[in-house]
């Protein structure tokens, strides 16, 4: 195995060309599962693998694709179809337990490989600063603090 470290902009080029083998990258969790699958099925261009079968779910002419689109085996399109389904509907519930259909197909498919987690977050506490939400969401996704209104925030005196 020969590591390459190279600009990003290198490695999108290479990627969106589908002339890449691997890719090592920060995984997310949590809420991002259902709102960014990119690491569970070949969902976006920012799944970083199966170039071609991302392309055939999102652009199935191949329109302006630097990858020709391909139709992906049964896994993978299982996983496409059932991803649709959590976008069209609105019940948690079910959009849980789609979502864990996919997860199981994504175990059985071994895309990526998780090798450690990430480290645990910090906040920091202020008894004085108030009309901040508890708990505050984090994640990549969730660009925190700016969804809880910081400028609703406000400091005893």
């Amino acid at each position: 195995m020969q590591i390459n470290s190279m600009d990003r902009s290198l490695l999108y080029t290479r990627k969106d060309s589908n002339e890449h083998d691997v890719s090592v990258w920060g995984g997310d969790g949590g809420l991002d599962v259902v709102l960014e699958p990119r690491w569970y099925f070949p969902y976006s261009g920012e799944s970083l693998y199966a170039e071609a079968w991302q392309s055939w779910f999102n652009n199935p002419t191949g329109e302006g694709a630097l990858t020709p689109p391909e139709e992906p085996p049964a896994g993978p399109k299982q996983q496409m179809e059932l991803y649709r389904e959590i976008q069209g509907t609105g019940d948690a519930a079910q959009q849980e337990e789609l979502m864990k259909q996919i997860l199981d197909i994504a175990a059985d498919e071994f895309y990526a490989i998780g090798i450690a987690l990430g480290p645990n977050g910090y906040g920091i506490v202020q008894n004085t600063f108030h009309n901040v939400p508890s708990p505050i969401p984090g994640s990549w996704l969730y660009p925190n603090p700016a969804p809880t209104n910081p400028e609703q925030y406000w400091i005893a005196q």
